[in-house]
């Protein structure tokens, strides 16, 4: 079974690791696709860059997204790549799962109060909206009482002093 796996580097996209290895120790012959995409750089800040800084930044940046990833696979002797693209994230996922002919893409993704939905889930929704590969979402995390009641609370009295 071929799954795209994609990280951002965030605790709750290793959600979607530890389903792979989970399957894994299940008996079934898990392929992971650890990827990670990152969108391109406005043209008004690379003019101001060299390509190869560009380069190496993207380098550092998926390197730091995807290690704790390849340490958990290799950990578990999961069969696996790991890919970075460049790109707008949903687009490049779906494009990714159907270039590797995947039968899954697994998306482990943050739980943010309303005032954050925009964050993660607009991604996993643009991913289902491209590809006719399964989706899985795997949501993790909590939002506490100060981020549900408060933040809002405190918005809405601030809102309420200027008006």
């Amino acid at each position: 079974m071929k799954i795209v796996i994609p990280l951002d580097g965030s605790s709750p996209a290793l959600a979607a690791v530890h389903h792979a290895v989970t399957l894994a120790k299940a008996g079934i012959d898990v392929q992971a696709i650890a990827l990670h995409v990152q969108p391109r750089m406005h043209r008004h800040i690379s003019q101001f860059t060299s390509r190869a800084s560009r380069d190496a930044l993207r380098a550092e940046r998926s390197a730091r997204a995807l290690s704790p990833a390849i340490d958990l696979l290799t950990q578990n002797k999961v069969s696996f790549v790991a890919l970075t693209e460049l790109g707008n994230p949903a687009e490049r996922i779906a494009a990714v799962a159907e270039r590797e002919a995947a039968d899954e893409i697994v998306m482990g993704v943050g739980r943010h109060p309303a005032w954050l939905r925009w964050l993660n889930p607009s991604i996993a929704r643009g991913v289902m909206e491209r590809t006719d590969v399964p989706v899985t979402v795997l949501a993790r995390g909590h939002v506490g009482a100060l981020q549900r009641y408060g933040v809002p609370a405190g918005v809405a009295g601030v809102a309420a002093i200027l008006w």
